[in-house]
């Protein structure tokens, strides 16, 4: 297999990074933006509305282990290039929309093809280029992912704005898609070699948790509880905000400023927590984001007035990308490298219910004229989960010491 020079791996990295911020542009940060111009033109309620999020999340988690197989049979190249094409199918349906039942099948459609083209075989590809420095390299591609939730709103608010509308966004986004599919197919070569410190490996081996064992684990329950909580959070604010700033006699333009403001403060957060997270415990860092998100919620629940919206925008910006984060470390730190991951996983698979978020909150906002009963209640949710956070026994000695060497390589 071709041994790849360090400017082909960087390029392979910019292309893998591209495509996560296209796909996390395109799905949840700005499918909001483009279905509020949907409701209008088709009369659709507040619930229908949300019922796409929930199709989108649901198939996004469905087919979140889909992408394991696939690397075995295909490679990550080649799984990223069918990604981009099932993306491009999706968005071209979406163009094709004329009532709800066909969106919710394109908005499933577009959640298999962004868990194809998002961390899974980006992680795969960048452990497999650069070895010891993977670690740095993988929270350099995260970081640049998130902002697909800073570009995505004013893109798509223009693009809605336009005299195409709604359907032009749809075509845009599949023609980049199928730009970014021969991209992928051009310059992503597969790593020669998949580069392991044994040493590295069997000082964790030698403590790590069964997977049975890690998902039984009071620990386990915790961080998973605050991640399906955040990614509810996320998802509920990309898809209502809209509709609830206009509500509040907030324009359209104005909702897409606030979501793309408030995506930028999150990818920069992302970019200093992994800083961080080399200098304080990730449990407090934890406890600290999800009291972060709980202010930003009840903060975009009044937005009343233009310093309760501002305020939320670092809110909970931080909040979710610091919750994320220190999400991951503690996984590590507690059950070890393999079961980490593999609970990683699991916890995504779990991170389906966020998928009721948009749909609840709309049904809510039917029954009582008013988003903010529902965001409210999301933000009262994250204070017994960031309260168990608070009294988790600490991780095992030797995995602490662990974390602070996988940096630091």
């Amino acid at each position: 297999m071709e041994v790849l020079t360090g400017r082909r791996k960087f390029l392979g990295l910019a292309v893998a990074a591209a495509i996560l911020v296209f796909g996390s542009a395109t799905t949840f940060s700005t499918m909001g933006i483009v279905l509020f111009a949907m409701m209008r033109e088709f009369r659709w309620s507040e619930a229908v509305a949300g019922g796409a999020f929930t199709s989108l999340i649901l198939t996004c988690c469905v087919a979140h282990l889909l992408p394991v197989p696939m690397l075995a049979r295909i490679g990550a190249r080649w799984t990223m290039v069918s990604g981009a094409i099932v993306l491009a199918v999706a968005f071209l349906l979406a163009y094709f929309t004329r009532n709800f039942l066909t969106f919710y099948v394109a908005a499933g459609i577009l959640g298999i093809g962004f868990s194809l083209v998002a961390n899974t075989p980006g992680i795969y590809l960048i452990t497999g280029w650069f070895g010891a420095r993977a670690p740095r390299m993988i929270g350099l591609y995260m970081m640049i992912g998130t902002m697909g939730g800073a570009i995505g709103p004013p893109v798509a608010q223009a693009l809605v704005s336009s005299s195409g509308g709604w359907r032009l966004y749809w075509l845009a986004m599949m023609a980049t898609a199928l730009v970014l599919s021969a991209l992928c197919a051009v310059i992503i070569k597969e790593p020669a070699l998949v580069h392991s410190d044994a040493a590295l490996t069997e000082a964790v081996s030698a403590d790590n948790w069964g997977y049975r064992e890690t998902l039984r684990a009071p620990q386990f329950i915790v961080i998973a509880l605050a991640m399906v909580a955040t990614q509810t959070c996320l998802i509920t604010v990309s898809g209502v905000a809209p509709s609830h700033f206009a509500r509040l006699g907030w324009s359209a333009g104005f909702a897409a400023q606030i979501l793309g403001l408030q995506g930028f403060v999150g990818t920069l957060a992302t970019g200093v927590s992994g800083w961080v997270t080399e200098r304080f415990n990730p449990k407090t860092m934890l406890v600290f984001g999800l009291l972060s998100e709980t202010l930003g919620m009840v903060l975009l629940a009044l937005a009343k007035s233009t310093w309760m919206i501002y305020a939320f925008v670092p809110a909970f910006g931080i909040g979710w990308s610091v919750s994320c984060l220190a999400v991951t470390v503690l996984l590590v730190r507690y059950f070890g490298q393999k079961t980490g991951v593999a609970a990683l996983a699991a916890i995504f698979m779990l991170a389906g219910a966020a998928a009721i978020g948009p749909a609840v909150a709309g049904t809510v906002a039917d029954l009582t004229g008013s988003f903010s009963p529902a965001l409210s209640g999301l933000a009262f949710v994250l204070l017994p989960i960031a309260l168990a956070a608070c009294v988790m026994p600490p991780a095992r000695a030797s995995l602490q010491r662990l974390v602070p060497r996988l940096v630091a390589e």
